[in-house]
Protein backbone atom coordinates (compact mmCIF):
# COMPACT_ATOMS: atom_id res chain seq x y z
CA UNK A 1 0.00 0.00 0.00
CA UNK A 2 2.75 2.42 0.61
CA UNK A 3 3.69 1.79 -2.53
CA UNK A 4 1.08 2.87 -4.47
CA UNK A 5 1.05 5.90 -2.23
CA UNK A 6 4.61 6.52 -3.52
CA UNK A 7 3.77 5.84 -6.97
CA UNK A 8 0.92 8.38 -7.30
CA UNK A 9 3.37 11.25 -5.61
CA UNK A 10 5.60 10.20 -8.38
CA UNK A 11 3.46 10.68 -10.92
CA UNK A 12 1.93 13.78 -9.34
CA UNK A 13 5.61 15.69 -9.44
CA UNK A 14 5.71 14.58 -12.74
CA UNK A 15 2.71 16.42 -13.41
CA UNK A 16 3.76 19.55 -11.88
CA UNK A 17 7.15 19.73 -13.36
CA UNK A 18 5.85 19.28 -16.70
CA UNK A 19 3.08 21.85 -16.12
CA UNK A 20 6.31 23.99 -14.94
CA UNK A 21 8.13 23.25 -17.58
CA UNK A 22 5.25 24.11 -20.10
CA UNK A 23 5.05 27.12 -18.50
CA UNK A 24 8.48 28.10 -18.86
CA UNK A 25 8.58 26.79 -22.55
CA UNK A 26 5.59 29.34 -23.33
CA UNK A 27 7.12 32.09 -21.41
CA UNK A 28 10.55 31.85 -22.93
CA UNK A 29 8.32 31.35 -26.30
CA UNK A 30 6.41 34.54 -25.77
CA UNK A 31 9.54 35.94 -25.22
CA UNK A 32 11.38 35.17 -28.11
CA UNK A 33 8.10 36.12 -30.16
CA UNK A 34 7.90 39.60 -28.30
CA UNK A 35 12.28 40.35 -28.89
CA UNK A 36 11.86 39.10 -32.32
CA UNK A 37 8.70 41.34 -32.43
CA UNK A 38 10.88 44.29 -30.91
CA UNK A 39 13.87 43.27 -33.03
CA UNK A 40 11.81 43.37 -36.26
CA UNK A 41 10.26 46.29 -35.21
CA UNK A 42 13.28 48.63 -34.46
CA UNK A 43 15.37 47.50 -37.87
CA UNK A 44 11.88 48.71 -39.42
CA UNK A 45 12.31 51.97 -37.72
CA UNK A 46 15.89 52.25 -38.28
CA UNK A 47 14.72 51.74 -41.99
CA UNK A 48 11.79 54.54 -41.96
CA UNK A 49 14.65 56.90 -40.03
CA UNK A 50 17.14 55.76 -42.89
CA UNK A 51 14.34 56.88 -45.46
CA UNK A 52 13.54 59.92 -43.93
CA UNK A 53 17.06 61.09 -43.19
CA UNK A 54 17.25 60.14 -47.40
CA UNK A 55 14.31 62.34 -48.51
CA UNK A 56 15.16 65.21 -46.24
CA UNK A 57 18.52 65.25 -47.61
CA UNK A 58 17.06 65.51 -51.07
CA UNK A 59 14.22 68.06 -50.40
CA UNK A 60 17.66 69.59 -48.59
CA UNK A 61 19.35 69.34 -51.99
CA UNK A 62 16.58 70.43 -54.16
CA UNK A 63 15.80 73.56 -51.68
CA UNK A 64 19.08 74.35 -52.47
CA UNK A 65 18.79 74.16 -55.87
CA UNK A 66 15.76 75.73 -56.43
CA UNK A 67 17.56 78.45 -54.24
CA UNK A 68 20.13 79.13 -56.69
CA UNK A 69 18.18 78.76 -59.53
CA UNK A 70 16.03 81.75 -57.56
CA UNK A 71 19.12 83.97 -57.30
CA UNK A 72 20.22 83.32 -60.66
CA UNK A 73 17.14 84.38 -62.14
CA UNK A 74 16.99 87.61 -59.67
CA UNK A 75 20.37 88.44 -61.63
CA UNK A 76 18.98 87.84 -64.63
CA UNK A 77 15.86 89.76 -63.94
CA UNK A 78 17.67 92.67 -62.48
CA UNK A 79 20.38 92.50 -65.67
CA UNK A 80 17.18 93.09 -67.65
CA UNK A 81 16.10 95.60 -66.02
CA UNK A 82 19.49 97.03 -66.64
CA UNK A 83 19.36 96.89 -70.10
CA UNK A 84 15.97 97.84 -69.99
CA UNK A 85 16.59 101.19 -68.53
CA UNK A 86 20.50 101.62 -70.61
CA UNK A 87 17.69 101.43 -74.01
CA UNK A 88 15.14 103.54 -72.81
CA UNK A 89 17.77 105.98 -71.65
CA UNK A 90 19.59 106.04 -75.19
CA UNK A 91 15.92 106.06 -76.84
CA UNK A 92 14.87 109.19 -74.85
CA UNK A 93 18.39 110.63 -75.66
CA UNK A 94 18.22 109.68 -79.42
CA UNK A 95 14.56 109.43 -80.81
CA UNK A 96 13.26 112.94 -80.58
CA UNK A 97 10.01 113.78 -78.54
CA UNK A 98 6.59 114.84 -79.91
CA UNK A 99 7.50 118.67 -79.64
CA UNK A 100 10.83 118.15 -80.92
CA UNK A 101 9.54 116.56 -83.82
CA UNK A 102 7.15 119.03 -84.53
CA UNK A 103 10.00 121.25 -84.61
CA UNK A 104 12.01 119.17 -86.53
CA UNK A 105 9.05 119.34 -89.36
CA UNK A 106 8.73 122.83 -88.58
CA UNK A 107 12.73 123.12 -89.34
CA UNK A 108 12.18 121.61 -92.46
CA UNK A 109 9.18 123.15 -94.24
CA UNK A 110 11.19 126.74 -93.70
CA UNK A 111 14.00 125.68 -95.21
CA UNK A 112 12.16 123.68 -97.84
CA UNK A 113 10.47 127.29 -98.23
CA UNK A 114 13.50 128.96 -98.39
CA UNK A 115 14.46 130.63 -95.24
CA UNK A 116 18.09 130.43 -95.12
CA UNK A 117 19.42 128.49 -92.11
CA UNK A 118 21.45 131.04 -90.57
CA UNK A 119 18.26 133.11 -90.22
CA UNK A 120 16.61 129.94 -88.45
CA UNK A 121 19.51 129.35 -85.81
CA UNK A 122 19.16 133.32 -85.34
CA UNK A 123 15.66 133.40 -84.40
CA UNK A 124 16.00 130.32 -82.15
CA UNK A 125 19.11 131.71 -80.28
CA UNK A 126 17.70 134.76 -80.31
CA UNK A 127 14.30 133.34 -78.41
CA UNK A 128 14.31 133.42 -74.96
CA UNK A 129 12.04 132.89 -71.69
CA UNK A 130 11.10 136.05 -71.03
CA UNK A 131 8.41 137.95 -73.50
CA UNK A 132 8.91 141.74 -74.26
CA UNK A 133 5.19 141.50 -74.57
CA UNK A 134 2.23 144.38 -74.82
CA UNK A 135 -0.63 144.60 -72.91
CA UNK A 136 -3.25 141.99 -73.42
CA UNK A 137 -5.96 142.62 -75.33
CA UNK A 138 -9.17 140.80 -75.27
CA UNK A 139 -12.14 141.12 -77.79
CA UNK A 140 -14.77 138.81 -78.69
CA UNK A 141 -16.78 137.76 -82.42
CA UNK A 142 -19.73 135.30 -83.42
CA UNK A 143 -18.32 132.29 -84.76
CA UNK A 144 -19.81 131.43 -88.37
CA UNK A 145 -22.05 128.81 -89.09
CA UNK A 146 -23.86 127.38 -92.12
CA UNK A 147 -26.72 129.00 -91.00
CA UNK A 148 -25.27 131.96 -89.80
CA UNK A 149 -23.16 135.17 -90.82
CA UNK A 150 -22.58 138.72 -90.52
CA UNK A 151 -20.64 141.35 -89.63
CA UNK A 152 -20.24 140.37 -85.63
CA UNK A 153 -18.40 137.26 -86.98
CA UNK A 154 -14.99 139.04 -87.50
CA UNK A 155 -12.73 141.26 -85.16
CA UNK A 156 -9.89 143.01 -85.40
CA UNK A 157 -6.66 144.29 -83.81
CA UNK A 158 -3.57 146.29 -83.87
CA UNK A 159 -5.93 148.83 -85.90
CA UNK A 160 -7.59 146.43 -87.99
CA UNK A 161 -4.68 145.36 -89.85
CA UNK A 162 -4.58 141.79 -88.00
CA UNK A 163 -8.12 140.26 -88.21
CA UNK A 164 -9.83 136.93 -86.86
CA UNK A 165 -12.75 134.55 -87.80
CA UNK A 166 -14.34 131.54 -86.75
CA UNK A 167 -15.87 128.99 -88.19
CA UNK A 168 -17.91 126.21 -86.25
CA UNK A 169 -20.47 123.49 -86.57
CA UNK A 170 -23.65 124.10 -85.90
CA UNK A 171 -25.54 123.17 -82.42
CA UNK A 172 -28.16 120.20 -82.47
CA UNK A 173 -31.52 120.77 -80.36
CA UNK A 174 -33.24 117.86 -79.06
CA UNK A 175 -34.95 116.81 -82.08
CA UNK A 176 -31.37 117.20 -83.92
CA UNK A 177 -31.89 120.10 -85.64
CA UNK A 178 -29.38 122.31 -86.13
CA UNK A 179 -29.34 125.81 -84.31
CA UNK A 180 -28.30 129.20 -85.03
CA UNK A 181 -25.35 128.99 -83.08
CA UNK A 182 -22.22 126.84 -83.39
CA UNK A 183 -21.62 123.77 -80.73
CA UNK A 184 -18.04 124.43 -78.77
CA UNK A 185 -17.72 121.06 -78.11
CA UNK A 186 -16.94 120.49 -81.55
CA UNK A 187 -13.79 121.05 -83.89
CA UNK A 188 -13.71 124.88 -85.78
CA UNK A 189 -11.14 126.55 -87.92
CA UNK A 190 -9.79 129.74 -87.02
CA UNK A 191 -8.41 132.19 -89.78
CA UNK A 192 -5.84 135.11 -88.89
CA UNK A 193 -5.67 137.32 -91.76
CA UNK A 194 -3.16 139.25 -92.56
CA UNK A 195 -3.07 143.64 -93.89
CA UNK A 196 -1.90 142.05 -97.07
CA UNK A 197 -4.48 139.33 -97.28
CA UNK A 198 -1.88 136.52 -96.40
CA UNK A 199 -4.05 134.08 -93.88
CA UNK A 200 -3.34 132.16 -91.22
CA UNK A 201 -5.15 128.75 -90.22
CA UNK A 202 -5.88 126.37 -87.63
CA UNK A 203 -8.40 123.70 -86.57
CA UNK A 204 -8.96 121.99 -83.06
CA UNK A 205 -11.78 122.46 -80.16
CA UNK A 206 -11.98 124.83 -77.55
CA UNK A 207 -9.66 126.35 -75.84
CA UNK A 208 -6.89 127.13 -78.83
CA UNK A 209 -4.01 129.09 -79.24
CA UNK A 210 -2.62 130.38 -82.89
CA UNK A 211 0.17 132.87 -83.37
CA UNK A 212 1.71 134.63 -86.40
CA UNK A 213 4.78 136.92 -86.86
CA UNK A 214 4.52 139.94 -88.65
CA UNK A 215 8.05 141.53 -88.92
CA UNK A 216 9.03 141.82 -85.75
CA UNK A 217 6.44 141.75 -83.56
CA UNK A 218 4.42 138.33 -83.10
CA UNK A 219 0.58 138.21 -82.17
CA UNK A 220 -0.59 135.37 -80.50
CA UNK A 221 -4.72 134.82 -79.95
CA UNK A 222 -5.78 132.78 -77.42
CA UNK A 223 -9.25 131.96 -77.99
CA UNK A 224 -11.99 130.74 -75.26
CA UNK A 225 -15.92 129.88 -75.48
CA UNK A 226 -17.84 132.55 -74.41
CA UNK A 227 -21.51 133.37 -74.55
CA UNK A 228 -23.82 131.46 -76.48
CA UNK A 229 -22.71 131.64 -80.21
CA UNK A 230 -19.67 133.98 -79.54
CA UNK A 231 -15.73 133.16 -78.18
CA UNK A 232 -13.66 135.09 -76.90
CA UNK A 233 -10.37 136.49 -78.32
CA UNK A 234 -7.04 137.40 -76.06
CA UNK A 235 -4.85 138.73 -78.32
CA UNK A 236 -0.55 139.79 -77.23
CA UNK A 237 1.71 141.67 -79.14
CA UNK A 238 5.17 140.52 -78.54
CA UNK A 239 8.53 141.50 -79.84
CA UNK A 240 9.92 139.09 -82.07
CA UNK A 241 12.34 136.68 -81.79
Amino acid sequence: MSYGLYDTERRYRKRLIGRVLRFFLFVALLAGVGLFAYQLGIEDRKTQLDRQRDDLAAARAEIETLNQQAQAALLRSREAAQQLATLQQRYEQDVPTPEMQEMLALLRDRMAAGVPAERLSFVIREASIGRDCEPAETKRFLVRTPLTDGAASVVGFVNNTVTITGLGESALNAEGRPEAWFDPAQPMTLTVTRIDGKADQKTGTLPMTLSVVIGAVEHRFGVTAGQRGFVQVTAERCRFP
